[in-house]
């Protein structure tokens, strides 16, 4: 199994325990979950188009570099669609950011 669908198969794993998390009520871990799950699936896809993984836990940062490098490829109505989503849905993704960071260091907690 190569690098990227290594990244690929984490990140739907990890989209599979966030379902479950948030089944059972465990917001905190869904939260991180679901971060996860967006951070390696985005790491994914910028290490298929530029050869890296950006060292970097930010999922609006990843973004950010992946629509800077669609638009080098000339691809820019890709690269509007996700900029567009991103945002669209910053305070999401602002707030699965945060969550990743206070899930493992501070003493904050997420309710439905």
């Amino acid at each position: 199994m190569n690098h990227v669908d290594l990244l690929k198969r984490r990140g739907l794993l990890f989209f599979e325990y966030a379902k479950e998390a948030l089944s059972k009520e465990h917001y905190d871990m869904c939260m991180f979950y679901a971060a996860q799950a967006l951070q390696l699936m985005l790491k994914a896809l910028a290490l298929r188009m530029l050869g890296y993984v950006p060292r970097t836990h930010s999922i609006r940062e990843i973004i950010a570099l992946i629509v800077k490098t669609l638009r080098e490829l000339g691809k820019r109505e890709l690269a509007q669609l996700l900029e567009d989503f991103s945002r669209s849905y910053r305070d999401a993704l602002r707030i699965l950011e945060e969550a990743y960071i206070a899930s493992r260091y501070l003493e904050k907690s997420y309710e439905r």
